[in-house]
């Protein structure tokens, strides 16, 4: 079988493979504990020492011990942008976004290949065929650029060798996956809330129904918003640990102007951190370290940057978002960022479940806003919903759940993998389009 779904995310990625007849998600990566995960972090690291790439979490620890190179992550919200056309300086190279999104691509493909190799008792051909998954929107706001971003995944995912490559719905996707499950029909709406995008549809299940080819009158709406979980750990490292780096000091002399806020900003987006590390910013925040009221936290800033922690500290961040789920408070130890520069001593920064809220209430006003124009572009109302299926590492979050629970406290509330729902399904889709 040559046929796979892929699933390239912003945060985490899969791909799920045919193997010996079954469906299979193919495991990537051992995590710390020795245990395969079936998850890829969306991450590479390009080593400035030995001239080579690491992905996923392998990426992720070189670069946090302190091995010199570049670490990117969440290239998937460059889709969509008009970054996606421009390049980046990775050590003495010049490369562009496409070719480092493909590196990416090219890597699963490969560990997929690799994994059916080894199950198989005899040669295996190569993958050919893939359905990716994408958002219902990867631009919300500019169909032209919404287009450009398929495209330019299509072409990404081509010149890693896939001959067939087509699309479906993230949300959709997981509903196939939740379909194969069920022994009723129902009307459920799909709740896939990821690291870059909030994405619902509202769909007529069946077991009858499942390996139906056309499926457009079951799919009763389609609907997303450009908002998730990096942005939720942006909003989070903003509101609670970004004051103590001097987020929000007023300037000494100047009560009425505070320290600018683009630094933080910058710090607390991922795709952004290194631009911090170039010597034109360590000198002008020298030259604000005279105009400021509190020179020991731009001190800590300053040598942050000095020692290329940023990204550290954002996956520090991301660490205490998802604790956050299950506990009302957490402590990030700012210390373990500075263990090479012993003379800077910092507290460390609790941060509260109440405080998370606070600072995503606004954004999750909007993700159910969304929700609620997709049951009303379907013409369902919220009582008619028989069944909650939820995706998406976001969706652990517990007020994102209360907001649920509120909307349709009648509805019966399906978690599904968090994290492979949708590569399961892409599957499904994968075996009706190319077998």
């Amino acid at each position: 079988m040559t046929i796979c779904g892929l699933d390239f995310g912003t945060s985490n990625s899969t791909i799920g493979v045919v193997s010996n007849g079954a469906d299979i998600m193919v495991p990537l990566e051992k995590d710390g504990f020795s245990q395969w995960q079936t998850t890829l972090p969306s991450a590479l690291f390009f080593s400035a020492e030995i001239d080579d790439i690491s992905f996923g979490r392998r990426g992720i620890e070189r670069y946090t011990q302190g091995e010199a190179g570049r670490l990117m992550r969440s290239m998937k919200s460059l889709l969509g942008t008009s970054l996606m056309a421009e390049s980046t300086r990775v050590g003495n190279k010049m490369l562009s976004y496409d070719d480092i999104v493909g590196f990416f691509v090219a890597n699963l493909k490969q560990k997929a290949h690799s994994f059916l190799q080894l199950s198989a008792s005899t040669e295996v051909g190569e993958l050919e065929s893939a359905v990716l998954g994408r958002p219902v929107y990867f631009n919300d706001s500019n169909p032209e650029l919404d287009r450009a971003a398929e495209a330019h995944l299509a072409q990404i995912a081509r010149i890693a060798g896939f001959k067939h490559v087509s699309f479906q719905f993230e949300p959709i996707a997981a509903a196939l996956d939740y379909e194969s499950k069920i022994t009723a029909e129902q009307l459920a709406l799909i709740v896939d809330i990821g690291g870059g995008t909030s994405d619902f549809t509202v769909v007529r299940l069946s077991p009858e129904k499942h390996l139906v080819s056309d499926r457009q009158q079951d799919f009763l709406a389609n609907h997303g918003i450009h908002l998730g979980g990096t942005d939720f750990d942006s909003r989070l490292s903003i509101a609670g640990v970004m004051p103590e780096f001097g987020l929000g000091m007023p300037l000494a002399d100047r009560p009425n102007l505070n320290m600018p806020s683009s630094f933080y900003f910058d710090l607390a987006t991922w795709h952004k951190i290194h631009l911090l590390y170039e010597r034109s910013v360590d000198r002008k925040l020298q030259e604000l370290r005279l105009d400021v009221s509190d020179r020991e936290k731009l001190d800590r800033l300053i040598e942050l940057l000095r020692l290329r922690q940023g990204h550290r500290l954002a996956a520090m961040v991301e660490q205490a978002k998802i604790d956050l789920s299950s506990v009302e408070y957490t402590d990030i130890v700012l210390q373990d960022l500075f263990l090479t520069a012993p003379e800077f001593v910092l507290p460390d920064c609790r941060v509260e479940r109440q405080q998370l809220q606070r600072s995503l209430d606004a954004d999750i006003a909007r993700i159910f806003s969304v929700l609620d124009e997709t049951l009303c572009q379907a013409g369902i109302k919220h009582h008619q919903i028989d069944t909650i299926f939820t995706t998406g590492g976001s969706t652990a979050l517990p007020m994102i759940q209360a907001c649920i629970e509120d909307a349709f406290p009648n509805a019966t509330r399906v978690a599904g993998d968090l994290y492979t729902s949708v590569g399961s399904g892409l599957l499904v889709e994968a075996r009706k389009r190319y077998l």
